[in-house]
């Protein structure tokens, strides 16, 4: 027993020195992590193009161009849009100034206790800070992705080798791994896919769905800057727990300084989005979850958010999800 226990301690100390490595070396982990995010997007069509005959590095090279097209067209129909409410938000940030002088000034607040006063007073002041605050680790992450551009120009090399020889390379793996245990660590192998291809591909599709529910409420509800709200409610809602809290505040924030009618308004329109998207769509999506309790999922986006800025919140729960089936298969090959 004492040996097993030992063994548990030095798998659970060589995870802890794997991740200490992983935050000194993020820099460079981060363009190899992304191409493989992108691998896994574009591997079905490579797969289908293999299907219908097509050579294999061709295939990799035309499902690349069309996902790089896809891209660059979304961003041409999609950015100018997004720069322009950014801009538009920044020269109206008075407007939230405006609407919480009125709510001072008005009687109902006038007959509220000082202590309760000093509250809202604070808490508008609150409000603003972290506004300010977000738009500038806005501005900061484009900052520093802009200097990290040279390393993600590597990007597409990396996608391409992953599936033009991915035969190769999990061969060169497999030939590290004694024989004996070679199809253990392929089924380990196979149940990491399934965890990260499965992850990728229920985010995809619920940002997607998320991003039209949330642009379409927008316009019928002629809140401004719908297609930011949309974007930043689409992207945050890959984070479990405060994505959709983070996705909910700009739509709230806008508005409120519309009319306090439409705040409510929105509020419940999130609710209503959030209730679709956890009851309906991401248990039809998500299937078996990973078997992570929510307070060690909270836990571990504190943690990769805190080290890893805005990729550790993203890339965090799938990574849990592999470093779990590979803690399980290390355990149960002890015994």
């Amino acid at each position: 027993m004492l040996k097993m226990n030992s063994k548990k301690l030095f798998v659970i100390f060589f995870f802890i020195v794997l991740i200490i490595l992983a935050y000194f070396s993020r820099s460079i982990l981060k363009p190899i992590l992304f191409s493989i995010l992108i691998a896994y997007i574009v591997n079905p069509f490579v797969n289908y193009l293999i299907a219908k005959g097509v050579n294999k590095k061709i295939a990799v090279i035309l499902s690349l161009l069309i996902l790089f097209l896809f891209a660059f067209l979304l961003i041409i129909i999609i950015v100018p849009g997004i720069v322009k409410d950014v801009l538009s938000l920044l020269q109206n940030a008075d407007e939230y100034r405006v609407i919480a002088d009125k709510y001072k000034n008005s009687t109902g607040y006038n007959v509220l206790p000082q202590y309760m006063r000093s509250a809202v007073d604070s808490s508008i002041l609150k409000v603003q800070l972290v506004i300010t605050d977000y738009l500038k680790r806005f501005f900061n992450q484009i900052i520093d992705f802009s200097m990290e551009l040279p390393t993600y120009i590597l990007m597409p090399v990396f996608v391409y080798y992953f599936l033009a020889d991915k035969d190769y390379l999990l061969s060169f793996i497999k030939s590290f791994i004694p024989y004996n245990e070679r199809n253990k660590v392929l089924e380990l192998g196979s149940e990491i896919d399934k965890v990260i291809g499965g992850f990728i591909k229920s985010q995809i599709i619920l940002s997607i769905v998320i991003f039209i529910l949330t642009f379409v409420a927008m316009v019928v509800l002629k809140i401004k800057y719908p297609l930011i709200i949309a974007f930043v409610n689409g992207i945050a809602n890959i984070i479990p727990y405060f994505g959709p809290i983070i996705g909910f505040l700009p739509a709230f924030l806008s508005a409120s300084a519309q009319s306090i009618n439409k705040a409510v308004i929105v509020a419940i329109v999130f609710f209503i989005i959030q209730e679709f998207e956890s009851g309906i769509i991401a248990p039809k999506l998500m299937g078996e979850s990973l078997g992570i309790h929510p307070v060690f999922i909270m836990v571990i986006l504190l943690i990769g958010g805190k080290f890893f800025g805005a990729w550790g919140l993203i890339l965090s729960i799938p990574i849990a999800g592999v470093i779990k089936v590979t803690y399980n298969y290390i355990i149960k090959s002890l015994y």
